[in-house]
């Protein structure tokens, strides 16, 4: 969840803004149809309103809309831009779009839901010969020599000032990635392509590729680094590639279980994955490094599922054959959800929880709140 100080640096990053208003202006026309997804707090559904759509849909499940609302009724757009609270896909519109614009990356595109979301859209809301803005992203990898970020990564858990052994969690750090921000003189050998997001075509979530690299210079490295170009319309877009301008998105620095003193003529292979998980992305990477002669020098298999602590009873609830139960909380939500379902007005229902159950109520006023927060989330 973006906080307003968010969508702030979001509208400072002065490239990022200057090329999605260069694509909407080359796109938009004054019959267009616009819808933007995740619109936060407003600014590219504004900049459409602004370059004469005929009208806009913003879509938004948080409370930023309210702030999009705002800044349209000050700005004169309240009449072209249609705001709707909710998630994309739960949205049906009354007619098609000429145009989407969305920018729901993270740090890389494949983040949350945004490949999905995009492909939902695309399908149903796009008229025929539609834009999509972006076009594409193409991600690449590369890499690279990081002593200080590998050293940030793991020196927590070295330390002996305590006495104590913190060894697991260097391990579990190890098996997550982080933003940061690498310079090109730190990047090892030539970047390669992993993936070429086209949104006008592609089909699911999820992404996976082989990458080989042969060493030609002597170097130590400490993992890899990703980042994404972006092609907003033709011939125009950005690069958050090291040595490129600074922009919010950052880079992504996968670190390897310990650094390699890559030697000239080694081969180092590769297998990076990203796959759509409950809404996330659960990332892995294979590393095999051989040498001139094809023995294996080092090997890593790494994921981010590794990099989450996770109780033995939190994996037993995640197995296949798992038979689950209502725990106290459940039972909770249970009631208080089925008389929702019948049209019960939520004072009726805070009354009823908390006369069913009052071990976990300490008043009325509990219980009204406990409901307000449970129709926030599952109310229509």
């Amino acid at each position: 969840m973006y906080s307003i100080s968010d969508y702030g640096q979001m509208i400072a990053d002065r490239l990022r803004m200057d090329a999605h208003v260069e694509a909407l202006r080359r796109v938009i026309r004054p019959d267009s149809v616009v819808v933007d997804i995740g619109t936060g707090a407003g600014i590219f559904a504004l900049i459409a309103a602004r370059l004469g759509a005929q009208r806009v849909y913003a879509i938004e499940p948080s409370d930023a809309i309210q702030l999009a609302r705002d800044f349209a009724r000050i700005n004169g757009f309240a009449h072209s831009i249609q705001f709707i609270q909710d998630r994309s896909v739960d949205v049906d519109l009354p007619e098609k779009a000429h145009v989407i614009v969305s920018d729901l990356r993270g740090v890389l595109p494949l983040f949350a839901d945004h490949l999905a979301s995009v492909i939902d859209a695309r399908t149903r809301f796009l008229t025929p010969g539609g834009a999509l803005v972006p076009q594409c992203d193409t991600v690449w990898v590369a890499l690279v020599s990081a002593d200080k970020l590998y050293q940030a990564c793991v020196a927590p858990w070295q330390t002996k000032r305590f006495g104590l052994d913190l060894a697991a969690g260097q391990r579990m750090v190890l098996n997550r990635y982080r933003k940061a921000q690498i310079a090109a003189r730190q990047l090892c050998e030539q970047p390669r392509c992993w993936a070429e997001l086209d949104y006008r075509r592609i089909t699911g979530p999820d992404v996976a590729a082989s990458l080989r690299w042969t060493i030609q210079q002597d170097r130590a490295v400490h993992g890899f680094t990703v980042w994404f170009d972006s092609c907003l319309a033709e011939a125009v877009g950005f690069s958050n590639a090291p040595g490129k301008p600074e922009l919010i998105y950052g880079h992504t620095f996968f670190p390897w279980l310990e650094p390699v003193a890559l030697k000239q003529d080694d081969t180092v292979d590769l297998l990076l994955e990203a796959r759509l998980v409950g809404g996330e992305y659960v990332w892995r990477w294979d590393t095999h490094v051989r040498d001139v002669h094809s023995r294996l020098r080092a090997e890593f298999k790494q994921s981010t599922f590794f990099g989450t602590p996770l109780s033995p009873a939190r994996l037993h609830k995640q197995a296949e054959d798992f038979t689950a139960a209502l725990n106290a909380d459940g039972r909770v939500v249970k009631h208080a959800l089925s008389l929702m379902a019948g049209d019960t007005p939520l004072i009726q229902i805070g009354q009823a929880l908390r006369q069913r159950f009052p071990e976990r109520f300490a008043d009325h006023a509990q219980a009204l709140d406990y409901v307000r927060q449970l129709a926030d989330k599952y109310g229509a």
